[in-house]
């Protein structure tokens, strides 16, 4: 099986090109499916929070806290995808006041608790929550985390990656084609009939003088 990918790895990136064009043009002309893609997010990273999050809180402040988040999370995920099912008619703005909101709240909730509840917490996550706080503000305040802005970027993404992987592609498909043909050229050359007439010449025998008899040879004349 590891050798069929190996030989079959440009065949999987050509499919790959394929979907990545796809995706790019699709969310390009149907820019509302970044609703949807934004709202599944946020449902899927809400619910699938809850009960570890919950379970293993043991504060029972920051439990009410985390659970109302977890609900608000959801409750825009909802709101995106309701937005998205309008088609062209959707609220451009919608978008980036709920995700820079649900970005915003997550890093405030996290200072909160680290710093007002002294929830334990490490140098990784308080650089990360610093970044969510940041661009929460940053999308909510700004008119860049817009639909048509995000379609442009993911256009232009897709093409940038299916440049690269179709030459990867064009590259893997070109040396498999010349190991096909070396492996038919040798097996040609290893199965090639004998020429008719052909008689291997025999090696020359030359008279092998040995220095002594020369000697003896030259005194008796």
């Amino acid at each position: 099986m590891k050798n069929f990918f190996k030989k079959y790895l440009w065949l999987f990136e050509f499919i790959g090109v394929a979907i990545i064009l796809a995706v790019g043009f699709f969310a390009f002309f149907k820019k509302e499916v970044f609703l949807y893609i934004a709202g599944f997010a946020l449902i899927i990273m809400g619910l699938l929070r809850v009960i570890p999050l919950v379970k293993t809180t043991k504060d029972n402040v920051l439990k009410i806290i985390y659970s109302a988040e977890i609900f608000l999370n959801v409750l825009a995920g909802i709101l995106l995808i309701l937005e998205g099912g309008k088609g062209d008619d959707y609220k451009p703005d919608l978008m980036r006041y709920l995700v820079g909101g649900v970005l915003y709240l997550r890093g405030a909730i996290y200072y909160y608790a680290t710093v007002l509840r002294k929830e334990a917490t490490d140098y990784l996550e308080f650089f990360v929550h610093l970044a969510l706080l940041t661009l929460g503000v940053i999308i909510f305040v700004t008119k860049f985390f817009t639909v048509d802005n995000l379609a442009w970027v993911v256009l232009i993404l897709a093409i940038l990656a299916a440049l690269f992987i179709g030459y990867s592609g064009y590259r893997n498909y070109r040396n498999y084609r010349y190991e096909r043909l070396a492996t038919e050229e040798t097996k040609k050359i290893k199965h090639a009939p004998a020429e008719e007439g052909y008689v291997d010449p025999e090696p020359l025998k030359d008279d092998v003088i040995i220095p002594e008899e020369e000697e003896r040879e030259e005194l008796n004349v």
